[in-house]
């Protein structure tokens, strides 16, 4: 399975949780950012793609005429399969009917929708610049548009947030009928602006009260947990996301963008200057690239497995890598099992609900 992610940085103002790649007020440099994608993407000609995505930024910022020209030139290089599925990020700001009808008919199947929250307080907290009526009003165009796919990213573990206020927003999303939830817990990232401000977290344990209630609610609407953040109706389980996690090959192009074909991982810088000056001086916007070793590979799938309900299978994936976990790592595992953090059944390795919670933690013992 090939995947292909392309970055499109431009935003119209960094939300305050944010730490992404993003440009702000930069939009006029649209037609030639999407010129320099052209040019990185002669690199990968003819590959074919089970999956596209569009991240960002905004990448639904970009113009009519700007969209149409990336799409195309994507169709002259890529093989997009006809099942393949194709996803757009997107805020619920900017999303005209007009603009939905054109990404229905450039090939987009699947949006996801930026939502965060539908608690107008919360949404001024961090930053956004829609509120609980707009989402309701977009959502509501996406499905009148044809969309059938449809993803919601929606934040909780607020400073303050009580619990009779996060059933009330969480209620709210999932009357929307969504086919797919992503779910975060707010976090402080050194480059945004919470960090500055030295914004505080609701302590672990009440975070982990908030997440149980929360994974109790969605299953009550069809939703099943397939990954630590994701949940989905069946059959709607991201395919690109999958993809990574499972060890498949993607390309990234873009700002910032990381790619990883056959063991070899490579990634390209973060400013939005540099990427273009790059292409301008006929040089390549790749800042650096890795070639991982059987071990690095091996260990990596077992940790981004670990982020899947199923878990990990190690006799499948030593034999896949014809590697073995070591001594350390062996002891490691056996101690966060005693904890009650992860289960060990059959081969299978898995995280239990209290290990979903630290499984950050947890990874970064093992890596």
């Amino acid at each position: 399975m090939s995947s292909l992610y392309i970055h499109i940085p431009f935003c119209h103002r960094k939300c305050f949780y944010c730490s992404f790649v993003v440009s702000i007020g930069q939009e006029k440099k649209q037609n030639e950012y999407v010129k320099c994608l052209e040019k990185e993407s002669r690199s990968f000609d003819g590959m074919s793609l089970d999956t596209v995505y569009f991240g960002g930024g905004t990448p639904t910022l970009l113009d009519t005429e700007t969209l149409k020209e990336l799409f195309g030139l994507l169709r002259q290089r890529f093989l997009i399969k006809a099942e393949a599925e194709v996803t757009i990020e997107a805020n619920p700001e900017g999303l005209s009917p007009d603009k939905l009808s054109l990404l229905l008919d450039c090939g987009i199947n699947r949006i996801s929708l930026g939502v965060q929250s539908l608690n107008d307080r919360y949404l001024k907290y961090l930053g956004r610049n829609h509120d609980r009526g707009l989402a309701l009003k977009t959502y509501r165009d996406i499905g009148r548009a044809g969309f059938k796919n449809v993803n919601c990213d929606f934040m909780y573990a607020f400073p303050g947030q009580t619990m009779a206020e996060l059933e009330e927003d969480i209620r709210a999303i999932l009357e929307l009928r969504s086919q797919h939830l992503s779910l975060y817990t707010l976090t402080i990232e050194e480059r945004s602006r919470f960090f500055t401000k030295g914004v505080s977290l609701e302590n672990q344990d009440y975070q982990a009260m908030q997440f149980a209630f929360i994974t109790r609610l969605l299953e009550e609407y069809d939703f099943q947990q397939y990954e630590v953040s994701n949940f989905a109706r069946e059959g709607f389980e991201s395919r690109h996301n999958i993809n990574y996690w499972t060890g498949g090959d993607y390309i990234g192009l873009g700002v910032g963008a990381h790619s990883h074909i056959k063991g070899r991982r490579s990634w390209n810088g973060s400013s939005l200057s540099s990427y273009l000056a790059a292409f301008q001086n006929d040089q390549s916007p790749q800042e650096g690239e890795e070639i991982l070793t059987q071990e690095k590979q091996y260990i990596e799938r077992i940790l981004f497995g670990l982020r899947m309900k199923e878990g990990i299978n190690l006799e499948t994936v030593s034999k896949q890598y014809n590697c073995m976990l070591d001594d350390q790592r062996k002891e490691m595992i056996e101690l966060f099992v005693n904890k009650g953090l992860l289960i060990y059944n059959n081969h299978n390795l898995t995280a239990t609900p209290e290990g979903v919670l630290v499984l950050d933690e947890i990874c970064s013992k093992l890596i």
